[in-house]
């Protein structure tokens, strides 16, 4: 029985530790010619310190209903250019390959 118990509470705590995990990993977001988009969780969670309520469900979904990220939405204050505006990070504008990766892995 004791060991029963010590198996319950060892299974429950990695179950936790699982779903503490704050990201959600890379997405990854195609586009030609310039280079594919990485969106990394870790970088912005765990670096920056934001929260996920920071941006989901107010500026992304999830990756699955942003298929199409447009520079127009840059523009426009949505999506990345909702903090990317050189006012609260780096803008986009005048700083492509920091986000446009071609060819890199």
């Amino acid at each position: 029985m004791r060991k029963a118990v010590i198996a319950l509470l060892l299974l429950a705590a990695a179950a936790s530790a699982v779903y503490a995990r704050i990201g959600g990993g890379d997405a990854v977001f195609p586009v030609k010619h310039i280079g594919d988009v990485t969106f990394s969780h870790d970088s912005h969670v765990e670096t920056m310190g934001f929260q996920c309520t920071d941006c989901h469900p107010f500026v992304f979904e999830t990756k699955a209903t942003h298929k199409s990220l447009q520079m127009s939405h840059r523009r426009q204050g949505m999506s990345c250019g909702y903090c990317h505006n050189s006012e609260k990070a780096f803008d986009l504008k005048t700083n492509c390959y920091v986000c446009h990766t071609k060819g890199a892995k």
